[in-house]
């Protein structure tokens, strides 16, 4: 292969490994550049995930228990896109799930993959505004206390380790670096 070349890469089948409630594993066969090579990927469904804005500069994170950490931790809400539903949609269902807000604005910030190295799961990022209470529904297995929260306490708490969801971290500095400082004085 060449120093400017792309390699030729093939999926040549996936192999079920575990099934689960929410995830499967398959063992992946690739074929690159006439060679072959196996992986282990988790398959997991697209997700969204919500910055909800009550005011430029106050947020709401929900305070949730998470049975992988066995632990609360903060973060800000969101959830699986369910078979047939658009991100746009799911979206506006678990803003009302988690924090019981309906949002009458939700700006999409494109998508990114958090572990790409092992999962398929891809995150869609919004920005909900021009909320309005509509009262929560949570899943029976969700756990969560809504708490709204100053953006530089939000900050501080990044800075802190209080927040240690990283795409709850990603989220809130990319607002406050992209949208926060362009949008003082408006509220």
């Amino acid at each position: 292969m060449g120093k400017n070349s792309v390699p030729y890469i093939k999926v040549i089948k996936d192999t079920e490994l575990f099934r689960g409630l929410r995830f499967n594993v398959v063992r992946r066969l690739l074929e690159i550049d006439n060679k072959h090579v196996e992986r282990d990927i988790v398959v997991f469904p697209e997700s969204v995930i919500i910055l909800p804005v009550l005011t430029s500069d106050r947020i709401i994170l929900i305070r949730q228990y998470r049975a992988a950490i066995n632990d609360y931790i903060y973060e800000v809400p969101a959830g699986v896109v369910e078979e047939n539903e658009l991100p746009k949609e799911a979206a506006r269902r678990e803003l009302i799930e988690e924090i019981g807000y309906e949002p009458g604005e939700l700006i999409p910030l494109g998508y990114y993959y958090p572990v790409p190295g092992y999962s398929t799961e891809k995150m869609h990022f919004f920005i909900a505004r021009k909320l309005e209470y509509v009262g929560m529904r949570p899943e029976p297995y969700e756990v969560i206390t809504p708490t709204v929260v100053n953006l530089t306490d939000a900050l501080d708490m990044i800075k802190n380790n209080q927040i240690v969801d990283l795409k709850t971290a990603m989220l809130i500095l990319y607002y406050a670096n992209f949208f926060w400082k362009d949008s003082l004085g408006e509220d």
